[in-house]
């Protein structure tokens, strides 16, 4: 089945107009200034770049009031595990130190859509993503505090769930062997107690 036409394959010239635009905007900045030989050299190496390397066609559909409401729920996140990251360094507890790394299943094996969130695992204070897996799809996490392994299990379905409805995968986004994020590490358990 093929997937709708996004906005910049409907319209190439406006799209592609718009990519120069900010291509310029981002020269600009990395020479610091806008001069007569920034913008003719710019105008030289930016419809160069953009002849070589062709964006590839969009493979989501972007719902921005599902994207506000992943926004949120990201920044609920970062409040209450900062504020459990606080506690547990100003009264430490043998509970609150524990550490471990859990596997958590992923739904389906969508590279953005695992990078998204594998992000903001790791943006959030007191996680960290250690490894995204394909081959069956997972991400194992780093947990300071870990309690029950099912809660972060939770926890990361319950941000895929929401970053697929933010970004909706059109089409297949691995690569054809089927090996993109596939990792070598071999996977980690749950610990049986502190590390």
């Amino acid at each position: 089945m093929n997937a709708a036409p996004t906005r910049s394959s409907r319209h190439p010239v406006l799209g592609r107009s718009l990519q120069a635009a900010l291509l310029l905007g981002l020269w600009f900045v990395l020479w610091g200034r806008i001069s007569w030989a920034n913008l003719a050299s710019g105008l030289v190496v930016i419809p160069l770049t953009l002849a070589l390397l062709r964006p590839p066609v969009r493979s989501h559909h972007v719902h921005p009031l599902a994207v506000l409401r992943f926004a949120v729920t990201f920044l609920w996140l970062l409040v209450t595990s900062s504020w459990s990251v606080a506690v547990a360094v100003l009264r430490p507890t043998p509970e609150r130190l524990r550490t471990g790394v859990v596997s958590c299943p992923l739904t389906q094996p969508d590279p953005l859509v695992a990078t998204i969130v594998a992000d903001a695992i790791t943006l959030t204070p007191g996680t960290l993503t250690l490894d995204v897996r394909t081959d069956p799809p997972a991400i194992e996490v780093h947990v300071l505090g870990l309690g029950d392994p099912d809660d972060v299990r939770a926890d990361v379905a319950r941000l895929e769930r929401l970053a697929l409805r933010a970004l909706t995968p059109t089409a297949r986004t691995t690569g054809d062997d089927g090996s993109a994020g596939r990792s070598a590490s071999s996977p980690v358990t749950d610990p049986g107690g502190p590390t």
